[in-house]
């Protein structure tokens, strides 16, 4: 998968690369300059003629900056150059970069070239056909302050095309939390591997199209800094493909996996009854569904192809906590894989059995929704059971009630309860992630506004469980899950209007989606 770095991460890996590996930072700046001034020019066509603007700060974004606009000046363009410092104020990198600018304007070449050293807006910034925002790189941590403020909100302002390097001035590059006010871009060209704050917070809405440019770092050199700083990743279709199952020519319903779904409730008979059919159709064998004896009817009459169990109630509402264990005790000694929690209810008897349950069943395990609030209910219980087996759906509103974290960097508050829970933890949202026990975290690169409605969660999980009982790990079951979902909704949004899908429309997708992606 993509790797996806912090900005002390990405510092590390420049370092490790003029160090260890003897590549100097102005050849670093220069490759990154490069691939810059190419994706520029895939995006937008060719330079010459245009007229394109770059604002520059006194660091190395800014230093990139001016390499680019040398690289488009030397391709034809009408550049001006607008710095925030004098070159004596620069990285040393930068302001060599400033120096060789100001050699290669040639006098026939007048009005091609303009540099000029800028405090604020400057009515000569006008009217461009380009925008370059190389203002401040990955180090911001604090909100943004006069000069740069007011170039943000010019930049903001204009009807052109803006492209950000790096990372869009003003954005946090570890959260995508908008620090005052920041860029919002048409393309982000972004150096040695994609940032954090890209993809999570407010990112993607300041990003545009994102490119990354190889500016020579090393692999090794990226892996051992992603082993050192807490590892993240994008999902992508390849390490999907090589981690689903393939079925084989001999195989059967028991052997293709059994997974068992206890949900659904009176009120509540969609749930378990969306869970089951996902796990089915992303190639679980053999699917029982458990769920309250008034719900059964129902939920059978919705599943032909679904074994279905009535459990025991109570009176008043409710599950039987030692009935319903006896009635379930022979399916969860024959299934693969457990879902428990979608649509269960969460009177005092039923919250009861989904404890005990839990307790006495060895197999990987899924928890969701109900799930989810009857671990919720005893302190420490999650730690106490997981045992790295299980997978943990919720949606923020469940993790708030199961945590009482700051949710600003949701890697990190992923990261951390994964590891302290010693579970998979699959924190839903825009972007999804998925954390391991061991610290990684992977950021869903599929789904979008398609899954904001009812019953995706519930998919979800019956996706998970059912690559559970196919064998996978809990780890590559969520990950594969999330990314499966998310790829049947992005089938959906590129035919029709995303807010028209319905949950149910994920299911008829999802075939299609495996055969033309994941085949």
């Amino acid at each position: 998968m993509q790797p996806v770095l912090t900005s002390a991460a990405q510092r590390a890996a420049d370092a490790a690369t003029i160090e260890r590996f003897g590549i100097p930072s102005f050849t670093l700046m220069e490759t990154a300059g490069r691939g810059a001034a190419d994706a520029i020019e895939r995006k937008f066509g060719p330079a010459r003629d245009k007229e394109i603007v770059f604002l520059c700060g006194k660091g190395n974004n800014g230093g990139d900056g001016l390499v680019v606009a040398r690289l488009l000046y030397e391709r034809g363009a009408r550049v001006s150059v607008y710095a925030l410092a004098e070159p004596a104020n620069m990285t040393a990198d930068a302001a060599h970069n400033w120096k060789l600018l100001k050699r290669i304007g040639r006098a026939e070449d007048s009005g091609r070239l303009e540099l000029a050293r800028c405090a604020a807006v400057d009515d000569r910034m006008r009217g461009a056909d380009l925008y370059v925002d190389a203002l401040l790189g990955t180090g911001l941590s604090k909100s943004l302050r006069e000069p740069i403020l007011g170039l943000v909100q010019f930049l903001n302002e204009m009807v052109r095309p803006v492209v950000a390097l790096d990372v869009p001035t003003g954005l946090h590059a570890d959260t995508g939390v908008v620090l005052g006010a920041a860029v919002k871009a048409q393309l982000t060209v972004t150096m040695g591997a994609l940032k954090q704050g890209l993809l999570i917070g407010c990112g993607p809405d300041h990003t545009g199209r994102t490119e990354v440019v190889d500016i020579g770092v090393p692999g090794w050199i990226l892996d051992d800094v992603q082993q050192k700083h807490s590892a993240v990743y994008l999902t992508d279709d390849v390490a999907v493909k090589a981690q689903l199952p393939v079925r084989p020519r001999t195989a059967h319903k028991y052997s293709a996996g059994t997974a068992l779904v206890v949900g659904g409730s009176r009120h509540y008979v969609g749930a378990p009854v969306m869970a089951s059919l996902a796990a089915a159709r992303v190639g679980a064998g053999y699917v029982t569904c458990a769920t309250s004896y008034e719900a059964q009817p129902i939920v059978a009459a919705k599943m032909i192809e679904t074994v279905t169990v009535g459990l025991p109630m109570v009176a008043g509402g409710g599950l039987d906590p030692e009935g319903g264990g006896v009635v379930l005790e022979p399916h969860v000694t024959k299934c693969d894989a457990l879902l428990v929690g979608p649509g269960l209810g969460r009177e005092n008897g039923t919250r009861h059995f989904i404890l005990k349950l839990l307790e006495r069943t060895p197999v990987p395990t899924v928890v969701d929704a109900d799930g989810l609030d009857a671990v919720g209910t005893v302190p420490g219980y999650i730690a106490r059971h997981a045992q790295g087996r299980w997978i943990l759906t919720p949606h923020e509103g469940e993790f708030r009630r199961l945590v009482d974290m700051d949710m600003t960097d949701r890697v990190r508050v992923a990261r951390r309860a994964a590891q302290g829970w010693n579970c998979v933890l699959v924190l839903k949202g825009m972007p999804t992630l998925v954390a391991w026990p061991a610290g990684t975290v992977c950021i869903c690169a599929t789904g979008g506004r398609a899954l904001a409605t009812a019953g995706t969660g519930d998919i979800l999980a019956g996706l998970c469980v059912g690559l559970l009982a196919q064998g996978l790990s809990p780890k590559w079951a969520a990950v594969c899950a999330v990314h499966l979902g998310g790829a049947a909704a992005d089938r959906w949004a590129k035919r029709r209007a995303p807010s028209s899908m319905v949950a149910t429309d994920m299911l008829a997708e999802l075939p299609h989606a495996i055969a033309e992606r994941f085949q």
